[in-house]
C-alpha cells in the first residue's frame, strides 16, 4: 500500500535508460526535461539522467504523464522502499484534475474474495512443489544417446493394447494431501467408460457404475472436446506430449478421491483435479531417474467426480464436474506436455520454474477458450466477445471455464502492482502473481513472437533452460525491457481517447484489458464503481511525499494531470529516508505522455 509522509527536503533521482522509444522527436538534450516530450512518447529514465527531479517547465498547454517506478533487478525478488516527491516552483500555480480511470484504492479488499478455484491452486501448489525438489532427473543418457523414456517405451509398446469400454484395470492415485506423493498413494481400480482417438475415461469403481454418474451424452462431450479443442490446441501451443504407455491417448481418471481434497462447506473453491510428473517415472530407480512407487507409467489426469449424494463430502452433480473440469484439464495437460518434454530429454535435469510453467498452464486455459470460441489467436478481445449474453448460455460456460480465472487473478495485481512481480517465487502461492505472470506472458506472446504466439510458447516448452534463462531465448530481449513494455501497456492499452503516435510494442494485440477488466474487477471485487482497477496515484500541487516499496520485476503507477498555464513541476524519486536521490539497483522510471 502507498502511504502518504510528512514533507521532507528536496532531491531526486529516476530510473533506467536515458532516452525514448524511438517513436520521438528529435534529440533528448535533457532526459529529466519531460515538457519534450511528444504525445505517445515512452521516455527511459535512470537515476544519472534526474540526479535533479523530473522537471516539467512551465507551458501554456494542459499536459497528463503517466510515471511509472519500476525495478528490474535481476535478483528475484528483491524489495525496495522509496519516496515519490512532488515539488513545485517557487510561486507557481499548478492545477490538477482528477483522471476518472484512477481505479479503486489499493486497501479495497484485495486477497480477501476468494476465486472459483483457490483450494485448486494449493493442491496443485503442493504437487508442483514435490517434482521439484522430490523428483530427480539423472542427465547421463543410456549407452545409445537415448531418451529416459526410450527403453521403457520400447518395451512397453506392445503390453499396453487400448482397453475396451468396460475394462477393469488397476492405477495408483498419489495421495496430494501429503508431502510426498511417490510414497503416499491409494490403489484403486478403474472401469473404462469410454474410448476415443485421444482419451480413455475411466470411472472408480469406488465411485460406482459410470452410467450412474454420468449421461453418455455428458461423457461424449468429455472425449470430444477434449479430441477436437483441448489435445489439438495444446499440442499446437506447447508440443505434441509424450506417450510412455504406448496407447497414443491421456487417460481421465474420475474418482471420488479426488472429491476429498475439498473439505465439506469449503469456501475457498474446490479441487478440479490435477497432473502428477511422477506418473512419467520408474517405479524403481534407473541409471536415468529415481524411482517412484506412486507410477502409473502413463499420461493421466486425475479428476473430480460426480457425487449426487455427497458421499465423498459435498455434493457434485454431473454437469458441475463437466464444467468444472474444462480449465483444469486445458491448465493440467500443459504441465502435462512440459513435464514430459524435459523428462524425455537426457540433457535436461530440472522442470520448468514455477512461475513461467504455471503462466504457460494459464495461458492454456486461455489458449483452449479461444480455439473453442472460434478466436483468433492474436484476436484482439473486448468484454462484448469473450461474454457476449446475460444469461446462462454456452458463452458463459466458455467464459468461466476458460477466461474469468485469469482475468479475476490479473485483477488482484492490479489493485497492488508494487508487491506481486510476475517472475516471483511466489507464484505457487499468489492469485496476484500468477495473474501478473500470465499477462506477462500474453504480452510477450503478442508482442515478441513475430505474429506466431504458438512458435513462441512451444520454444518456452522445449526449453531446455528454465525460468528468466528460458524467457529471454525467446523473447530474444533483455527481461527489463519485456518489463518495461508490459508496465506500460498495462496502463496505455486501448486507453481512451487514443494516445496519438504511441508505439505498438506499448499495446495487447490480443485483448482490449480497457474493456474487459472493469466489468471483471466490479464482479471479483464487488465494487460498481470501477471503471479500470490498475491502482494510479496522482501527483498532487506540491509537497507530496508517498512512500511505495516495489518488488523487482514490477512498478508502481503515478499520474501527473498539468492544466493549462500551470507553473513549473519537479518530481523526485528518493531513498526510504526521503532525503537522497534513490539509486537501487534495478531502478528505472518510465514516462508516457498522454496529452
Amino acid at each position: 500500500m502507498i502511504k502518504r509522509l510528512a514533507p521532507v527536503g528536496l532531491i531526486l533521482a529516476v530510473a533506467c535508460g536515458g532516452g525514448g522509444d524511438g517513436g520521438g522527436t528529435g534529440p533528448i538534450t535533457k532526459p529529466n526535461d519531460i515538457s519534450s516530450m511528444a504525445v505517445g512518447d515512452v521516455r527511459v529514465l535512470n537515476p544519472a539522467d534526474i540526479t535533479n527531479g523530473i522537471d516539467l517547465p512551465a507551458g501554456s498547454g494542459a499536459r497528463d504523464y503517466v510515471i511509472i517506478v519500476g525495478n528490474t533487478a535481476s535478483i528475484k525478488d528483491a524489495e525496495v522502499s522509496y519516496v515519490v516527491r512532488a515539488d513545485k516552483s517557487s510561486g507557481a500555480t499548478f492545477g490538477i484534475s482528477a483522471p476518472s480511470d484512477l481505479g479503486a484504492s489499493s486497501a479495497m479488499l484485495v486477497g480477501q474474495v476468494p476465486l472459483a478455484r483457490t483450494r485448486q491452486q494449493a493442491v496443485e501448489n503442493r504437487v508442483r512443489a514435490f517434482e521439484r525438489r522430490g523428483l530427480t532427473m539423472k542427465s547421463a543418457p543410456d549407452m545409445l544417446g537415448g531418451s529416459r523414456l526410450s527403453a521403457r517405451r520400447s518395451a512397453q509398446a506392445t503390453a499396453m493394447a487400448i482397453p475396451n469400454v468396460g475394462d477393469v484395470i488397476n492405477l495408483k492415485i498419489p495421495d496430494a494431501n501429503t508431502n510426498n506423493l511417490c510414497n503416499n498413494f491409494i490403489p484403486i481400480q478403474a472401469v473404462v467408460a469410454s474410448v476415443s482417438n485421444k482419451a480413455i475415461l475411466v470411472v472408480d469403481t469406488l465411485d460406482g457404475p459410470p452410467l450412474t454418474l454420468f449421461t453418455p451424452a455428458q461423457m461424449d462431450s468429455i472425449t470430444t472436446e477434449f479430441d477436437n479443442v483441448t489435445y489439438p490446441t495444446d499440442a499446437a501451443y506447447f508440443n505434441t506430449p509424450t506417450d510412455i504407455d504406448g496407447n497414443g491417448r491421456i487417460i481421465m481418471l474420475f474418482s471420488g478421491h479426488i472429491n476429498e481434497l475439498t473439505p465439506p462447506n469449503t469456501q475457498g473453491g474446490f479441487v478440479g483435479g490435477f497432473f502428477f510428473a511422477g506418473d512419467f517415472f520408474p517405479p524403481t530407480d534407473t541409471p536415468q531417474a529415481q524411482g517412484c512407487a506412486s507410477t502409473n507409467q502413463a499420461e493421466i489426469f486425475y479428476l473430480l467426480s460426480p457425487d449426487p449424494t455427497g458421499r465423498f463430502g459435498n455434493i457434485r452433480t454431473a454437469s458441475s464436474v463437466r464444467q468444472g473440469t474444462r480449465g483444469t484439464i486445458a491448465h493440467e495437460f500443459q504441465h502435462m506436455i512440459n513435464a514430459g518434454k524435459r523428462f524425455e530429454n537426457p540433457q535436461v535435469d530440472a522442470f520448468e520454474a514455477t512461475w513461467l510453467d504455471e503462466a504457460l498452464a494459464h495461458f492454456a486455459e486461455d489458449a483452449v477458450g479461444r480455439v473453442a470460441r472460434g478466436f483468433g489467436d492474436l484476436e484482439s478481445l473486448d468484454f462484448g466477445k469473450i461474454l457476449p449474453c446475460n444469461t446462462p448460455c454456452r458463452e458463459a460456460n466458455d467464459f468461466n471455464a476458460f477466461f474469468f480465472q485469469n482475468l479475476a487473478r490479473l485483477t488482484y495485481w492490479m489493485q497492488e502492482p508494487n508487491k506481486f512481480s510476475p517472475l516471483s517465487k511466489d507464484a505457487d502461492t499468489s492469485l496476484a502473481v500468477r495473474g501478473a505472470a500470465w499477462a506477462i506472458l500474453r504480452y510477450a506472446a503478442d508482442n515478441y513472437s513475430s505474429g506466431a504466439p504458438r512458435t513462441f510458447t512451444r520454444a518456452l516448452v522445449a526449453g531446455p533452460d528454465t525460468g528468466l534463462k528460458n524467457f529471454n531465448a525467446a523473447t530474444k530481449a533483455p527481461v527489463d525491457t519485456v518489463v518495461a513494455g508490459w508496465l506500460v501497456s498495462m496502463f496505455a492499452d486501448n486507453f481512451t481517447p487514443a494516445i496519438a503516435g504511441i508505439n505498438a510494442k506499448y499495446q495487447y494485440a490480443s485483448y482490449n484489458f480497457r474493456s474487459v477488466m472493469g466489468p471483471v474487477a466490479r464482479s471479483v471485487l464487488g465494487n460498481q464503481t470501477i471503471v479500470y482497477p490498475l491502482t494510479v496515484t496522482p501527483i498532487g500541487s506540491g509537497g507530496d511525499n508517498f512512500l511505495a516499496t516495489n518488488r523487482s520485476g514490477t512498478g508502481t503507477y503515478y499520474r501527473l494531470v498539468v492544466a493549462a498555464g500551470a507553473g513549473a513541476k519537479n518530481v523526485k524519486v528518493l531513498d526510504s529516508s526521503g532525503t537522497n536521490p534513490a539509486t537501487f539497483v534495478g531502478l528505472h522510471v518510465y514516462v508516457l505522455r498522454l496529452q
